[in-house]
């Protein structure tokens, strides 16, 4: 009787461990630094002002090789780290919500959701091409190329493009209503 309920211990924790886990390095988790949980940053418009708040921010990068639930697959560890938060534009409040990850390739990948446009699995630190003169592993552009709205659609007011910096967070963007971020002078036909 020992030694089967030793040999169905032994099967249960060998099943709780994980059997690979990818950390954070140096510089990988320079994406969380431009925000702390209770930010509220005021963004100037071409229609007005906007206001992004934090609510949440969390990094996950487990040292132990025993599972806990943190959204993780059951064999392997994946750090992250993301934040939570609403943009309020007018009358409308958008879920914000951004995470990081490290990949099993080494690489940092990316998830965002602004309003209903959703971009998963965008590698950010291993392409080095530009587009508009920004690194990709300094500056994430997201508009219909790498991303989709939800199910629903796009509701009020919602995200046509925006740009994320990994070192100043929300440093553009483009609403459906027209609004832009940031307002563009006379004449300027943005950025966006």
């Amino acid at each position: 009787m020992k030694k089967i309920f030793l040999f169905a211990a032994i099967i249960f924790l060998s099943s709780c461990v994980y059997s690979h886990m990818y950390h954070f390095e140096d510089g990988d988790l320079e994406w969380m630094s431009p925000y702390e949980v209770g930010d509220m940053t005021i963004f100037e418009t071409s229609k007005g002002t906007d206001t992004l708040y934090i609510t949440k921010k969390d990094i996950f990068d487990k040292t132990s090789p025993f599972v806990e639930n943190e959204g993780q697959l059951w064999d392997d560890f994946h750090a992250f780290a993301q934040y939570e938060g609403k943009f309020i534009h007018n009358s409308t409040i958008h879920d914000v919500w951004m995470r990081i990850y490290k990949d099993s390739d080494g690489s940092i990948g990316a998830h965002f959701q602004m309003g209903s446009r959703f971009c998963f699995s965008l590698i950010i630190d291993n392409n080095k091409s530009s587009k508009n003169s920004l690194s990709i592993s300094d500056t994430i552009f997201i508009n219909d190329d790498n991303s989709h709205y939800g199910e629903q659609g796009p509701v009020a007011n919602d995200f046509e493009s925006f740009k994320w910096s990994k070192k100043e967070g929300l440093i553009e963007y483009r609403l459906r209503d027209g609004t832009v971020y940031p307002n563009p002078v006379q004449g300027d036909q943005g950025t966006l």
